[in-house]
């Protein structure tokens, strides 16, 4: 009997001692999991980095306008999901924007600050100044696209080609009383030349054009 309780003693000993070896080989991978305990630990990095992933999302959601405007064909209600990139709105600016395509040979005598005289189509007869503002740095068209294909010279039969046209923006001299809708048609007469008598004639061409505009 005595021999027998030894063995059962030593048994349950050996146990004991194979439970502690396994408590501490758990606590090791408990401690491995954790990381270390400062501000380098692994899993306290993921969160702070979740917490500022949120953080820019947030921002995102905040809609910013770099100009001052109003907001026109919002199609959005509360509770909307919508994805990065996609457009949800338009912002008309206050600011009048006035872009005229001409011939690039018809600009030969123009630049930046060119008088000019504009005739809004729903104000017809009224004539307003402007200057150019700037133009444009170039068109697409000519333009060689990075494709990975040959190019294809545009063919035309004519003797005469169409000539190119370059598209400028002018700037009103003085601040409108009423309220034009962005896209607007307007009529541009450029005065390059300093002449009395072409001024009066421009003036009567324009006046003219805008009343043409208005009847058709």
């Amino acid at each position: 009997m005595s021999k027998q309780n030894y063995e059962t003693l030593d048994a349950q000993r050996l146990m004991a001692v194979a439970e502690l070896s396994a408590a501490r080989a758990r606590i090791g991978e408990l401690k491995a999991r954790r990381g270390s305990s400062d501000n380098d630990n692994l899993h306290l990095r993921q969160a702070r980095n979740a917490l500022r992933r949120a953080k820019l999302n947030l921002q995102y959601s905040e809609v910013r306008a770099e100009r001052s405007g109003v907001v026109s064909n919002l199609q959005l209600t509360a509770g909307t999901f919508v994805a990065a990139g996609a457009p949800v709105a338009a912002l008309v600016e206050d600011s009048v924007d006035i872009i005229a395509d001409f011939r690039e040979k018809a600009l030969r005598y123009v630049s930046v600050n060119t008088p000019a005289v504009v005739v809004f189509d729903a104000r017809p007869g009224e004539l307003f100044s402007a200057t150019v503002s700037h133009f444009d740095a170039g068109v697409r068209e000519g333009q060689i696209e990075a494709n990975g294909q040959l190019a294809a010279p545009v063919q035309s039969e004519r003797w005469v080609r169409d000539a190119q046209r370059q598209r400028l923006h002018l700037q009103l001299d003085q601040t409108l009383d009423f309220t034009l809708p962005t896209g607007a048609k307007a009529t541009v007469q450029l005065k390059p030349f300093d002449n009395p008598l072409a001024s009066a004639a421009a003036a009567m061409q324009i006046r003219l054009i805008s009343w043409l505009h208005y009847v058709y």
